[in-house]
């Protein structure tokens, strides 16, 4: 693998919100375990920089950068938190591009939300419960254009921590690339005919 990221904006977040980046650009073979989605992440929304974007889970290695680069761009941002206590230490970043929705877990598992109506060009799935993730997915498996998934070892390196399973499936995909890096895997997902090429300089 090499280290073709596109890494736009990065200089403008601060490096213990970016830690599996600055490993990823160092060309370390582990990534840190609560950020390995982050090469993946920036790569696809520096790459895919049109439409809008949905965080499904908040937190330090991602809603910082999310933002940053949504803001940037000057695109819409959705983040989806089911912990009211997590949503508020981020809330503060709220603006008229970057809206927080809080969904009590009761309603999160009957995924009956006007979030699930929108279409998106990108979803970063990372959220909890951890099992609602693979039916977040389903759910708007024709709403997205390119899913980023975290915590994906399961499917991608044929592993899971003794007793979980996020029972993954993604054999409906056209598209699943998955990053080989030591740590929590990542994988990045699409259902269209033809993906953005550029998106795969990361995977090489």
């Amino acid at each position: 693998m090499n280290n073709m990221i596109n890494d736009k904006y990065m200089e403008l977040i601060k490096d213990e919100n970016k830690k599996s980046y600055l490993k990823f650009k160092r060309g370390d073979a582990q990534l840190d375990s609560f950020s390995s989605h982050q090469p993946v992440l920036i790569h696809t929304l520096n790459t895919i920089s049109e439409g809008l974007v949905l965080e499904y889970g908040t937190g330090d290695h991602s809603t910082p950068i999310m933002h940053i680069i949504c803001g940037m761009q000057g695109r819409k941002l959705i983040s989806l938190e089911t912990d009211i206590r997590w949503l508020k230490k981020f809330e503060h970043y709220k603006n008229d591009f970057h809206s927080f929705v809080y969904m009590d877990e009761r309603i999160m598992r009957r995924l009956r939300s006007y979030i699930f109506n929108y279409n998106y060009a990108i979803a970063f799935i990372d959220g909890h419960p951890g099992e609602m993730r693979q039916k977040v997915i389903e759910k708007l498996f024709n709403k997205v254009d390119y899913f980023v998934v975290h915590d994906t070892e399961e499917w991608a390196k044929g592993f899971t921590y003794p007793g979980f399973s996020y029972r993954w499936d993604f054999s409906k995909f056209k598209h699943v690339y998955n990053l080989k890096k030591e740590g929590p895997g990542v994988s990045l997902l699409s259902n269209l005919n033809e993906i953005n090429k550029d998106l795969l300089t990361i995977f090489e």
